[in-house]
């Protein structure tokens, strides 16, 4: 496939998408999402603001006073917005298992449903906003002023941010009621979907709702009398019914950690959610999380992408199995520029997974090795798993980013081995490159070359000021940034649109990463309010279990999880109560964070929920089916769990680097 024909079908694959995710769109969604161009541009700004401060500091120094302060409210503003963004186009992620097998009247029921449950949740936010504004905007005896950060520079983006939340919450409850009305007419949904529902539908969702009532009146009607033990129960169960209802995960958390507020507190409690909300969107670590989407973005959208995996055929298409080898060294690259997981994915499914099909490759062979080796972003560094686990577990990101490396390659060693061993053995699996296609002039071969020099030097200058302490992984995601822009422009490939579309698509990525965190960062300070942090630790601690049997049971926990949620929903609920845990049992936060993220690498191939499979079904031919993709991972969820296991009885797999780095 020629790199025009890979831009086509992306375009198209885009196009269809947006199509699909607009469904019954609202004058209202439509301009959120126009202006959201305008807004993703300040992502653009921040990033040059950050350049700015490595420059004076590093060359002048001379740092700043002012920079710190102004990056965080310039992507505070963009996460806030890229919420809204997200629900105007459909972006938010759902766990579909009942909303997607619906259609026609019983669609527009869960989606009437799901309208007044964000409306809920907006009023709720927007009210709990207007208590911080109140406060940032006027003192206690009325008169007016603009709350400070109250450091050197001392600028009022504190009273900025905290209005920009409640604005967003008033925004947010004004496109539930569009939603409502929306679904209560029937307008704009397909005539083709039918008005007919199945019976298995409407039994299901009768089920879910009877489910959460029963829930609901319970909470309600006993309050803080059901004790910590009983409420956790609850509050569990209600996360796992109430995500079957369609409603984004976004909202799920959120909605339970404002339920549960009102129930234990009552409703002065409510701002606590939004005190949640605010503490979590200045988290400066978090910064790095768009600028490396960013990155990603701007790596995808300029064909480097595509050189990197054509010049990776010059070192492993001469082997057994040499296309697949070659995918997983690509993705190897990939991921040690970007740290972004889908983009890789639907990339390596254009270009590897056609080819190798033209090639005679085994479909499970073709189809595992793009998905895991895809997804191997969630262990090569910058890993925006690892980025967060550092957050909520307040663990230095450049010890996690060094402790992951050799758990990360070795992890893409075995499928290497696993891949060159079946082949081996079974020729007809990767049949070899036509020797006309490896035998390309010298010239062609140097000019390959020479077109990944600059994105991989991108990737080890990000990686080595890190690991060297010359910069912070925000300041290094700059680096980044500005490193693979100068790249295409150096290639002649900087336009408009690749700037405006990469921007777009960080703005949206990030609603939908950081308003699960909202969410999730909400409930966990409504849960620990009530108790629940001491009572999981007690009951942890007081089992009598041994330490490895803890550990076994927190990996079991955080697989079932990720069955039916997102990575960053299970990272914001459990590390704040896990990791104590492992602190009080004398182990290493640092090496428990690999596990995670090897964890969160198995839920992302695992069913039902299984991202990676999604992101290839949606590039993949018509008659490759979820099923055969599903079936075609079991092998490398195996050699995942290997991996895992490893690392979990051998911590030094994870530790020597970090360790040999500090002894130098």
């Amino acid at each position: 496939m020629t790199a025009g024909e890979v831009e086509a079908q992306l375009e198209a694959l885009k196009r269809a998408h947006e199509e699909d995710a607009a469904g019954p769109q609202t004058a209202l969604d439509r301009k959120i999402v126009s202006f959201g161009g305008i807004f993703s541009f300040l992502f653009a700004i921040a990033t040059i603001v950050s350049l700015y401060e490595i420059v004076m500091r590093y060359f002048f120094n001379a740092p700043t006073i002012w920079v710190h302060e102004t990056v965080i409210a310039l992507v505070a503003v963009c996460y806030l917005y890229g919420g809204i963004q997200c629900l105007a186009a459909d972006k938010h992620i759902r766990i579909g298992l009942i909303y997607f097998g619906t259609s026609g009247g019983t669609r527009r029921l869960l989606d009437f449903v799901n309208g007044v449950l964000a409306l809920f949740f907006a009023i709720a936010i927007a009210y709990a906003a207007s208590t911080m504004v109140e406060k940032s905007w006027w003192t206690p005896q009325g008169d007016f002023r603009l709350e400070r950060s109250g450091s050197a520079w001392n600028p009022i983006t504190p009273a900025l941010v905290k209005m920009g939340l409640f604005i967003t919450a008033v925004v947010l409850a004004i496109q539930s009621l569009g939603h409502i009305w929306v679904a209560f007419k029937g307008t704009g949904y397909r005539q083709s979907e039918g008005e007919a529902a199945s019976k298995y539908a409407i039994i299901g969702i009768a089920i879910v709702f009877g489910l959460l009532a029963i829930g609901g009146y319970v909470l309600f009607s006993q309050g803080r009398d059901l004790g910590i033990q009983t409420g956790s129960i609850l509050l569990v169960t209600s996360i796992m019914v109430l995500i079957l209802t369609g409603i984004p995960l976004a909202f799920v958390t959120g909605l339970i950690a404002i339920m549960f507020t009102i129930a234990w507190f009552g409703v002065s409690g409510v701002p606590l959610v939004s005190s949640r909300i605010y503490s979590f969107v200045n988290e400066y670590v978090l910064v790095a999380i768009p600028m490396f989407v960013l990155m990603a973005s701007l790596l995808d959208r300029s064909g480097m992408a595509r050189d990197l995996y054509d010049a990776m055929r010059l070192v492993a298409g001469r082997l057994k199995g040499g296309v697949a080898i070659q995918t997983l060294v690509a993705a190897i690259f990939l991921a040690s520029i970007s740290g972004i997981i889908g983009g890789e994915i639907v990339l390596l499914g254009l270009i590897a997974l056609p080819q190798m099909l033209r090639l005679g490759y085994n479909r499970a062979l073709a189809i595992g090795t793009v998905c895991a080796g895809g997804s191997l972003g969630t262990m090569i560094p910058p890993s925006i798993v690892l980025i967060v686990y550092g957050l909520t577990a307040s663990v230095s990101i450049g010890d996690l980013f060094l402790a992951t490396v050799v758990p990360g390659l070795m992890l893409a060693t075995f499928y290497i081995i696993y891949i060159f061993v079946r082949c081996t053995l079974d020729p007809s699996m990767g049949p070899s490159i036509p020797q006309a296609e490896l035998d390309m002039p010298l010239a062609e071969k140097l000019k390959k070359m020479r077109g990944v020099i600059l994105p991989v030097g991108v990737a080890f200058t990000v990686l080595g000021s890190i690991y060297g302490g010359v910069a912070s992984v925000t300041e290094a995601a700059a680096m980044g940034v500005v490193g693979v822009f100068i790249s295409a422009l150096v290639r002649g490939e900087v336009s408009w649109e690749l700037i405006s579309s990469s921007l777009k698509q960080t703005l949206e990525t990030c609603g939908m990463i950081i308003w699960i965190g909202l969410g999730a960062a909400a409930l966990v300070g409504v849960y620990n309010l009530m108790g629940g942090n001491r009572f999981i630790e007690s009951a942890i601690l007081d089992s009598g279990a041994s330490p490895m049997v803890i550990i076994l049971m927190m990996m079991g926990i955080l697989i079932v999880l990720g069955l039916f949620m997102d990575w960053i929903g299970i990272a914001l609920l459990t590390m704040p109560i896990f990791v104590p845990i492992i602190i009080t049992l004398g182990m290493d936060p640092v090496w428990f964070g690999i596990l995670f993220a090897m964890n969160m690498q198995v839920s992302y191939l695992t069913p039902p929920f299984g991202p990676a499979a999604f992101y290839l079904k949606s590039v993949a031919p018509s008659d490759m089916s979820l099923s055969e993709i599903f079936r075609a991972l079991l092998p490398f969820i195996a050699i995942q769990i290997v991996a895992l296991a490893l690392v979990l009885f051998f911590p030094e797999i994870a530790l020597w680097l970090p360790g040999w780095v500090k002894g130098n």
